[in-house]
């Protein structure tokens, strides 16, 4: 097979390594993989065409696999679903985004004053929605969570990975080492998406991303509760929208990897050193957090406990000042035990009966997330569901409230409950009413056709109100949306599509 033609980090990507011509990297033999198209035999295209987006796709990808089977021990056995392999499309339609809806990838081109710009060209875009489809293939139940918190970490684990896929390049580490010696300074790194900000920031204004990038990982913004935000604010502030306030956990991840490297040999050597352990207590963090709201703060829990317990308490110090930095105080970690279910509830279907109960869903749906956690062996995450009628815009559609609990497991039995049970109560009711007004004031909800209400079921009434129309979507809202009103069990109800790269609600 020939070489390829190949762009390391993104296009427009400042003192790092330049485009260069590489030999293609061979596919994942085992688990999880993917499926490209258009394909294109092994050559030297240029830029913009079919041929190039294959070839600097398939390589992202690639890299980003191999960095997460680097940082977790292991390859990804299947997708979401059990799938083996994910369709990629790298040129789904016209729009300055990216897309991840477990059904596919798909990468979005747009052209503007004469310039093109292909989501797909940049290693920082694929390996952030590939972020999106790991964290969906190890945690399923974050995906219908309506917490802005909870989707703002999904966003933020993307931009973790293209963080972790590029510092796995030992070409990538020392350029980084070359342009900020102690990472105090910007670089392309931790710049991400030069291309796509500088297009949205050219077609939408400057207040549309942040200077030199879409997103910056090292930032200094501090952690807030996401509901008491506005649903969107102009880049340089922080919002309610789930990829402004991703940016927090972001800085956290980015100022763990440098105090990590600050505390060892400051070169490649220790910059991989640095990344290997964060990614680990990343990775090792997000298969045992529970999908509650302060979702960040839960991560730093679990950091320090899988730290203590797998790395004797070495970086403790590093994890806590990255939590502090942004505003999030983390409390000396403690290991809950298993508690036995109070009716001995040793099955699955007997825990439910009891769950079902305490996270006050007598009528919802309860599903189980069975997870290998490095700390805590076999749990399950346990989500039930209730449906909140909505008002004022959303008069008469539903929104699904989660109340979450983790359990023990041994198999097919539950040994006990760890932890609290959080039950789908006011808290939960209110985070959920914040994250649906968040998505009607980004445009990001679409209806049963555009400005028309769902309609009912046949003979159903709407408890005698009359339902409100579904929000107009505005013509620069997402393509497509990350949400969508649709009938789940004879009511209205949002329901989520995918995730999207950037919020288009300008």
């Amino acid at each position: 097979m020939g070489n390829v033609a190949f762009i390391p980090n993104d296009p427009l990507a400042s003192g790092g390594p330049g485009p260069m011509t590489v030999k293609p990297r061979t596919f994942p033999r085992t688990g999880a993989g993917w499926v490209v198209q258009p394909s294109a035999a092994a050559g030297q295209y240029e830029p913009h065409t079919p041929d190039f987006d294959f070839w600097q796709t398939q390589e992202a990808l690639i890299r980003g696999l191999a960095a997460w089977r680097q940082w977790d021990g292991k390859p990804l056995p299947a997708w979401q679903g059990s799938r083996k392999k994910l369709p990629v499309q790298t040129n789904a339609g016209d729009d300055l985004n990216a897309f991840y809806d477990r059904q596919s990838l798909q990468f979005f081109a747009h052209t503007f004053n004469g310039h093109t710009v292909h989501s797909a060209e940049s290693v920082d875009i694929v390996c952030h929605e590939q972020g999106h489809a790991l964290l969906d293939a190890v945690r399923p139940d974050f995906w219908d969570v309506p917490f802005i918190e909870v989707a703002s970490l999904h966003e933020a684990f993307g931009d973790c990975m293209a963080l972790l896929a590029a510092l796995n390049d030992p070409v990538v580490r020392k350029a980084v080492v070359d342009a900020s010696p102690d990472l105090s300074g910007p670089h392309f790194v931790e710049s991400l998406a030069e291309e796509l900000g500088d297009a949205i920031a050219r077609e939408f204004g400057r207040d549309s991303s942040e200077d030199g990038a879409l997103r910056h990982a090292d930032n200094k913004l501090q952690w807030v509760d996401p509901t008491t935000l506005p649903p969107n604010a102009p880049v340089s502030q922080l919002a309610g929208e789930v990829h402004s306030f991703s940016r927090v956990f972001t800085g956290v991840f980015y100022d763990l990897i440098r105090n990590i490297y600050r505390a060892g040999s400051r070169d490649p050597n220790g910059l991989r050193n640095a990344a290997r352990v964060a990614g680990r207590l990343l990775i090792s963090a997000i298969r045992g957090v529970p999908a509650r709201p302060r979702v960040d703060e839960a991560m730093g829990r679990r950091m320090l406990q899988i730290d203590i317990e797998k790395n004797g308490g070495a970086n403790v110090a590093a994890i806590q000042a990255a939590f502090e930095a942004h505003a999030i105080v983390l409390p000396a970690p403690a290991k809950p035990l298993a508690v036995p279910m109070t009716r001995g509830g040793r099955t699955t279907r007997g825990a439910t009966r009891e769950l079902r109960e305490r996270l006050e869903t007598p009528e919802g749906r309860v599903q189980f997330t069975p997870v290998d956690t490095d700390d805590e062996g076999e749990i399950a995450h346990v989500t039930g569901f209730r449906p909140v009628e909505l008002s004022g815009e959303l008069q008469g559609v539903h929104v699904l409230v989660p109340g979450v609990a983790r359990v023990r497991t041994r198999g097919r039995s539950v040994v006990g409950v760890l932890g609290d049970v959080l039950p789908a109560a006011e808290e939960a009711e209110r985070q959920a009413r914040a994250f649906a007004q968040v998505l009607v004031a980004n445009g990001d909800l679409r209806g049963h056709g555009t400005g028309t209400a769902p309609t009912p079921p046949a003979g159903r009434r709407t408890r005698g109100r009359s339902m409100a129309p579904a929000p107009q979507r505005p013509a620069t809202a997402p393509l497509p949306p990350t949400h969508e009103i649709r009938d789940v069990d004879g009511r209205p109800t949002i329901v989520r599509l995918g995730f999207s790269c950037y919020p288009r609600f300008r």
